[in-house]
């Protein structure tokens, strides 16, 4: 009966470790996570980057996900391995902000920058998989659906007094950077907590290769042949995908020069109106991923993202329309937060690792990104901000009409 109660309990210990270890370090990142997405904004306006600085920024984001993509693709057949894996991913992504007091530079910043970005994308597989053997599919859904949910709550309350702080002090995001860092670094004591089950094998092994370089694209193109509907849901996000990273080096300049805009006024853009965007949409979404294709989610994620820089024009006319927009974006975000991540634990089976689907979701967020925000960059030099803002738009309203034309995609791998 011992045993038996053991079997029962540990579980539901599992459960609510890797729960409070969820909440707490999603909560504990997102003052960091807001004031990053802030970072290109900061650097043309309070540090005068240029266009090219501001294209190299944006285009080490997505590449630099290469590299995430080796380190996550080690553990597809060392799942020992998580706990380690997802640490010093955590550690390693956050630590360069500590040092801002000592090196500010806009190259700094890019260079933490990427770091910060190449093991944020690292730990995703990881974390997802531990997800995954310690939480059943219901309960993880509504789970990493109500920790995003709190993230932005989170976000909106801390927009309310950041905004008025930076536009009275412009240079005190350094100290920002620093404490949300180390903040952020503290999660590690609480992941390093999480148990876990006796590993199982994989039921569909990848085939190996002998050179360790090559597996990791031999897994990903194997999957991609494998498995079309899974194929077809990367190249839906792909074009999508490479629609957002057209614009993001166009973004930075039309807020602060075009528009001309304060601290206080982004802030407000990002932090409150795309925060009741992820608020309101957040449930809608996690209902929509049990009942709809995700062909039919995809799309309209797509059509979110499409129609965010088209309203950023007009708020040329009116600032209303910048609101609307990030309102929009926090919406399309929100569906594509949720679909993203959890795409992995949905396509493969109960008894599957989900580490070769997370990890090809982060390779295809590199290989957009080769090409997307370097073009942006060039566009921008050629034509104007305001050009690659509505080209970016047709592209992810493109990418919604290309997910329309595909056949339903399922959310489970074939038999």
């Amino acid at each position: 009966m011992k045993e038996l109660g053991m079997d029962i309990e540990e579980p539901v210990t599992r459960f609510k470790k890797t729960r409070f270890a969820l909440l707490w370090m999603h909560l504990a990142n997102e003052p960091l996570m807001a004031l990053y997405t802030l970072l290109a904004f900061i650097l043309r306006k309070d540090l005068g980057a240029t266009t090219f600085q501001l294209t190299v920024f944006v285009t080490l984001r997505p590449v630099i996900s290469f590299f995430s993509f080796y380190w996550s693709a080690y553990l597809t057949r060392k799942k020992d391995k998580l706990i380690p894996n997802l640490t010093w991913a955590w550690v390693l992504g956050k630590l360069p902000f500590v040092f801002l007091p000592f090196f500010s530079s806009v190259w700094y910043l890019i260079f933490a920058s990427a770091l910060y970005q190449l093991f944020y994308r690292a730990g995703t597989p990881a974390l997802m998989e531990i997800m995954k053997v310690n939480i059943e599919k219901k309960k993880r859904e509504k789970l990493f659906s109500y920790v995003f949910l709190l993230c932005f709550a989170e976000s909106i309350f801390l927009g309310l007094f950041v905004g008025k702080f930076l536009d009275a002090y412009p240079f005190a995001w350094k100290i920002l950077f620093i404490a949300t860092a180390l903040i952020s670094i503290s999660s590690v004591f609480f992941q390093k907590r999480i148990p876990l089950p006796k590993m199982i094998p994989d039921k569909n092994p990848l085939p190996k290769t002998k050179s360790k370089l090559i597996q990791p694209w031999k897994d990903c193109l194997y999957l991609m042949k494998t498995y079309p509907d899974f194929a077809k849901f990367q190249w839906g996000f792909m074009i999508g995908g490479f629609g957002l990273m057209l614009i993001a080096p166009a973004l930075a300049i039309y807020f602060a020069e075009t528009l001309s805009l304060s601290h206080e006024t982004i802030i407000n853009g990002r932090y409150i109106w795309m925060g009741f965007g992820v608020l309101i949409s957040t449930f809608l979404w996690r209902k929509g991923i049990e009942k709809y294709s995700v062909k039919k989610l995809t799309s309209l994620i797509l059509i979110g993202f499409g129609l965010f820089p088209i309203l950023l024009l007009f708020a040329k006319i009116d600032l209303i329309f910048l609101n609307l927009a990030f309102l929009l974006y926090g919406i399309a975000q929100s569906g594509s937060h949720l679909l993203w991540h959890l795409s992995g634990t949905l396509f493969a089976s109960e008894d599957e690792s989900s580490l070769k689907y997370t990890g090809t979701n982060v390779l295809m967020v590199g290989l957009r990104g080769l090409v997307g925000p370097s073009l942006g960059g060039v566009l921008i030099t050629v034509f104007s901000p305001s050009f690659v803002l509505g080209l970016g738009g047709v592209i992810c309203l493109f990418g919604s009409y290309y997910m329309l034309r595909t056949r339903p995609l399922l959310l489970k791998t074939p038999a």
